[in-house]
């Protein structure tokens, strides 16, 4: 990765930064260790441990994990995926709404990356368009979901930057997650949902003015009313975008098998 240039900045964690990367035609997802990490052995071990089972874990299309690990020369970890496009469906967005038959094709391709993480034992934390990457033809893209395991990975108060980029925008919380708790497969569920409605809309339902109000509405969502014009998506909105964790879908594949429906 001698010619490796960091383009832009995606994602910022307590212990590692996200990039898009460029190397000649190619773009790749890089996430670089925090200085600060190498100070802490143990907690340099367990991020050791988590990027060796990220990078050995069977390979999923619809999952972009990082592929290689490698050290740079300041003694900083280096995660690379396999290439990308460098586009994500937030760069869609900037268009306007997607098709709908373009949504269900990526909700479906979505809940099986979703299910791969589950079945981890791991939850993604962040629904938002800018994890989700384009793949393939240009005119009929797919999409992979980054995984944010690192973006996530706590490394303690102590060696979290005081200027940071948002990892989680509040209009992707669900309401137990903005009222403090910690995220669970349910809370996945939640955030799918609303990124079904940005994608449909061109908008996300509980984005606010300002980040406080943003997850003020979060915080306190109601069960979601289905505008007639999409009344066939009523199961899986109302699924997805119920308040109690107790009432959603209780799986990724359960989600997925309603978007089939509707396929």
């Amino acid at each position: 990765m001698r010619n490796l240039e960091l383009v832009r900045k995606l994602g910022d964690g307590s212990a590692v930064e996200a990039f898009l990367g460029r190397e000649g035609d190619h773009h790749y997802l890089v996430q670089v260790s925090r200085p600060e990490m190498g100070r802490a052995a143990e907690l340099m071990g367990r991020f050791l441990d988590t990027s060796k089972t990220a990078v050995d874990s069977p390979p999923h299309p619809d999952l972009l994990t990082p592929q290689r690990v490698t050290m740079t020369k300041d003694g900083r970890f280096m995660l690379r995926s396999d290439a990308i496009t460098g586009w994500t469906a937030a760069d869609v967005l900037l268009r306007g709404p997607v098709p709908e038959p373009v949504v269900i094709d990526w909700g479906i391709a979505l809940c099986e990356a979703l299910s791969v993480l589950h079945d981890r034992g791991q939850t993604h934390g962040c629904l938002a368009p800018r994890h989700v990457h384009l793949h393939g033809s240009p005119g009929f893209p797919s999409v992979r979901l980054a995984d944010t395991t690192f973006l996530h990975f706590r490394a303690g108060s102590s060696l979290t930057p005081t200027q940071r980029v948002t990892v989680v925008e509040p209009e992707y919380l669900s309401p137990e997650r903005a009222s403090g708790k910690r995220g669970t497969p349910a809370s996945d569920v939640w955030g799918f949902g609303v990124l079904m409605v940005e994608l449909l809309t061109g908008r996300a339902p509980f984005r606010g003015a300002t980040p406080v109000e943003s997850r003020m509405k979060a915080k306190h969502a109601k069960p979601p009313r289905v505008p007639e014009r999409w009344a066939r998506w009523s199961e899986v909105i109302m699924g997805t975008l119920d308040p109690l964790p107790v009432n959603r879908f209780g799986s990724a594949l359960e989600l997925r098998q309603a978007l089939l429906s509707l396929a």
